[in-house]
């Protein structure tokens, strides 16, 4: 019945009256839960208008607010991109930068969100494409700051972000299987090139006693992903990373065995003898 374009106009009239909005929020928020409202969205401008909100925002609840309708519309390829060309990315980068040495509960909450929604906005192609501007994007090179950090969050949302860059769905048939393998492979042979493999190594290593499974399964799976082009396989394997990878063989953790044993295969793959 038209209801989403007009509450988006209705946004970007009054955004200045604050109880308007917050009404205006709460409807998007469970508009954005259904598949069918999130293709209406991307026909409108509330990309832009909620990254414009966004800013203007100091206090913690009220950006809860925006987030919490943020994160659904992400989950829309098309919505991805557009929150990108609209500025979010410089605005979660931002806020990484605020909340990163806060010990304060909500800081941390904050932090985790928006480096979350960050790695979202990369699983969409053209949005992650944009982002990685053939490796010298700035975008590209902060995830790739947070690699070495003594954040945990910030360190798995770095590797995440690592895995996604190096990814774009394609199927490959094998053993009457099909599997999805992601990854493209310009980015995947940049970064091993520029050193990412080693990076990954080094966050890996530090997780070998501690048991952070979540760390562990995301460079995992970044260097499965990285491992994916043929021209990389032998990099990686001169780098030592087989031996870097069998360290996890006495996790107990599934998710870290299964994703363990999928980047040595991938890294043997088409290497003959």
């Amino acid at each position: 019945m038209g209801v989403i374009p007009t509450l988006v106009k209705l946004l970007g009239i009054h955004c200045q009256n604050a109880a308007l909005t917050e009404m205006c929020l709460v409807a998007f928020g469970n508009l954005a839960e259904l598949e069918s409202s999130k293709e209406q969205f991307a026909s409108t401008n509330i990309a832009e208008e909620l990254v414009k909100l966004f800013k203007k925002q100091i206090e913690h609840d009220k950006r809860e607010m925006v987030f919490e309708v943020l994160a659904p519309l992400a989950e829309n390829d098309a919505i991805k991109l557009q929150l990108v060309e609209a500025g979010l990315v410089e605005c979660l980068l931002e806020i990484v930068q605020q909340k990163v040495d806060s010990d304060k509960e909500e800081d941390i909450a904050e932090l985790k969100t928006a480096s979350d929604l960050m790695v979202l906005l990369l699983l969409g192609d053209e949005s992650m494409q944009k982002l990685f501007e053939g490796g010298k994007g700035n975008v590209f090179q902060k995830v790739l700051s947070w690699i070495p950090s003594n954040n945990h969050q910030l360190q798995l949302a770095g590797a995440l972000a690592i895995a996604n860059f190096a990814r774009n769905e394609r199927f490959v048939k094998r053993e009457k299987s099909i599997f999805c393998c992601c990854c493209s492979d310009g980015n995947c042979i940049h970064m091993v090139d520029n050193g990412i493999v080693e990076k990954l190594m080094d966050l890996l290593d530090r997780h070998v006693e501690d048991g952070n499974v979540t760390v562990q399964h995301a460079a995992l799976s970044a260097l499965r992903n990285l491992a994916i082009p043929v021209v990389n396989k032998a990099k990686m394997l001169s780098a030592g990373v087989t031996e870097a990878v069998l360290k996890f063989l006495k996790s107990e953790m599934p998710p870290v065995q299964f994703k363990l044993l999928g980047t040595l295969r991938m890294l043997i793959d088409a290497q003959g003898k």
